[in-house]
């Protein structure tokens, strides 16, 4: 599951996934950070998205769980481009990644390893939530 918890959070979809291979991943997380405070309206939530090598530490020190200081420390933080008393950012792991997202090292209800998640797949559960909030507003 990776390294230590540190910042990160969990998302548990709590239902299946159906990925290109025809294959379906049952219940699947994904792991998340997020610095400031989402506003009542959602107008001031802002997506990082990372590289497949990275993780969802954008920001913040290097500790327990976080070994290097955040890959893209000087764009988050109070003055900075995404000051979190202005913006509530969230930054989520990849599904399939190795900083604690469902991936091949996760285990199974069946106590085996989890599933390969294709590169599309990767992608797909954060899509899908951007397209309903887009619905939601117009």
């Amino acid at each position: 599951m990776g390294d230590e918890p540190g910042r990160r959070q969990w998302y548990a979809a709590g239902r299946s996934l159906l990925l290109e291979s025809g294959d379906v991943l049952p219940d699947f997380r994904l792991a998340y950070e997020t610095w400031g405070t989402l506003a009542p309206d959602r107008t001031n939530a802002v997506l990082v998205l990372h590289a497949l090598t990275g993780d969802s530490h954008v920001a913040g020190e290097a500790g327990p769980g976080h070994p290097t200081v955040g890959w893209w420390d000087g764009l988050i933080g109070p003055g900075r481009a995404l000051d979190p008393e202005r913006f509530f950012v969230i930054a989520p792991n990849v599904l399939g990644g190795c900083q604690g997202s469902t991936g091949p090292a996760s285990m199974g209800p069946d106590g085996k390893a989890g599933e390969q998640v294709p590169g599309a797949d990767r992608t797909r559960p954060g899509r899908r939530r951007g397209r309903a909030r887009r619905r939601a507003r117009h």
